[in-house]
């Protein structure tokens, strides 16, 4: 037993040793992103429900091909009839066969809307797809930036700790001596005590964040890299021509706008039961011991036949009513779309504006913060300040570092949001869509 322990203690270090040995692969924003859009359930569930719209494209289409329908039939059948009279009855063992083929000449344009209305349908669904890859993909990059923003933080907390650790042993010293005084020591441990309770805070937040990145890409973070501020080159110049492009190419209007067309199509769609319908029947029948009379009893027919409903009820009319409602409902939509873009993008413009304007500013913090923290430790040693001065001051260094660090993050991330809201981050990030996403370009 004494041998199996040691032997599997000294194989637990080995394999430690393999896998600390393996190199770490860092992932990109973009490798990120990618993985995201490729294997996301939001995006793949939407992008089957594309796949399934575009099969009502082809049932529509049915309508304008012809239907051939087979009828077969045996059973036993009593007559009474004049046929079968003075006999009152007769039992025959009675054959069907029969084959029909239809085709539809007019309809009243059912199946032309009906395609129409498909059509658009399948248009919508394919910009939902793309819209799901946008948002999911801004939710990537938001959980990412999370991740860098939470190990930055934590770090700044992990330096802290140690400055005031340095701090409380000189104190110590200080007091053990009898230059410092015991109140010195303890407001000191205080503050370690506080910067302890800090850093534990930090580590949940990081591991709160690297919970919700494991959520959205499917993986846990391993190696991220800072991908820096350069999608802030590519903003508009002004957030009129933002909302232009937004307006032009986010997929969520052109999914609002193509639902509105396919309520157009149905609307028209509704009028056909006021018009008549045309087909062309062709049909031939094999029977056998018809109605009484033993024996074949074969035909064979070309029709042109044509139906027209003249009384309803009003339900047709109801219902052209009903889908003129529809067809408003879909419009306000398309609206409220448009309204909740415009409102998007002005928000992520002035985010962007404001935190862009924070940061130079915030810099100026943090060196005017140290300079005083490096300035209150020489006039500490000198007895010029005191050591809640001293503790303050570093403090003071450790916000303006969060501030600058949350801020620097800020602007990153509102620089994708942008793009986002105007409906072209994917092209910005050059990452393949899925094969189901409808996207449209400035260029187009």
């Amino acid at each position: 037993m004494i041998y199996k322990s040691k032997f599997m203690t000294f194989s637990a270090v080995i394999i430690s040793a393999i896998l600390m040995s393996q190199p770490i692969i860092a992932q990109t924003l973009l490798e990120a992103v990618d993985k995201t859009i490729k294997s996301n359930p939001s995006i793949l569930a939407q992008s089957n429900f594309s796949l399934s719209v575009n099969q009502t494209i082809n049932q529509a289409r049915a309508g304008y091909y012809p239907k051939v329908d087979l009828n077969l039939g045996t059973g036993y059948e009593r007559t009474d009839s004049p046929i079968t009279r003075p006999n009152h009855n007769k039992s025959l063992h009675r054959n069907e066969a029969g084959l029909t083929a239809t085709q539809m000449l007019y309809d009243g344009f059912a199946t032309k809307n009906s395609v129409d209305q498909t059509s658009s349908l399948a248009e919508s669904s394919g910009y939902n797809v793309a819209d799901t890859a946008e948002t999911t993909s801004l939710r990537t990059i938001q959980a990412y930036i999370d991740v860098l923003r939470r190990q930055d933080l934590l770090s700044l907390t992990e330096n802290n700790l140690k400055t005031h650790e340095r701090i409380n042993s000189h104190i110590e010293l200080r007091a053990n001596s009898g230059v410092g005084t015991k109140i010195d020591v303890v407001q000191s441990s205080g503050r370690v005590a506080l910067s302890k309770a800090n850093l534990t805070a930090n580590k949940g937040n990081l591991e709160d964040a690297r919970i919700n990145y494991l959520r959205i890409v499917g993986n846990l973070p391993e190696s991220l890299l800072d991908p820096s501020d350069d999608c802030c080159n590519n903003a508009p110049a002004t957030v009129e021509n933002a909302i232009k492009v937004a307006f032009y190419q986010h997929p969520a209007l052109r999914s609002s706008i193509a639902n509105h067309e396919a309520s157009l199509a149905q609307q028209q769609g509704a009028k056909a039961p006021m018009h008549p319908r045309v087909d062309l029947e062709l049909a031939t029948n094999a029977n056998n011991n018809l109605d009484g009379t033993s024996g074949h009893n074969n035909d064979s027919s070309a029709m042109l036949r044509l139906r027209y409903n003249l009384l309803n009820g009003g339900a047709d009319k109801a219902r052209i009513k009903e889908t003129e409602y529809l067809s408003g409902r879909e419009k306000s939509r398309a609206l409220i779309t448009k309204r909740q873009i415009e409102y998007d993008v002005r928000l992520a413009w002035n985010a962007l504006n404001s935190v862009s304007n924070r940061l130079p500013v915030l810099k100026l913090h943090i060196e005017s913060s140290e300079k005083t923290r490096d300035a209150y430790q020489k006039q500490f040693t000198l007895g010029l300040r005191t050591l809640l001065d001293l503790l303050d001051s570093e403090n003071e260094v450790l916000t303006a570092n969060i501030e600058y660090t949350n801020a620097y993050y800020d602007r990153i991330y509102a620089c994708y949001w942008l793009t986002e809201t105007m409906g072209e981050l994917l092209e910005l990030l050059e990452v393949e869509t899925p094969e189901q996403a409808l996207t449209v370009t400035l260029a187009e």
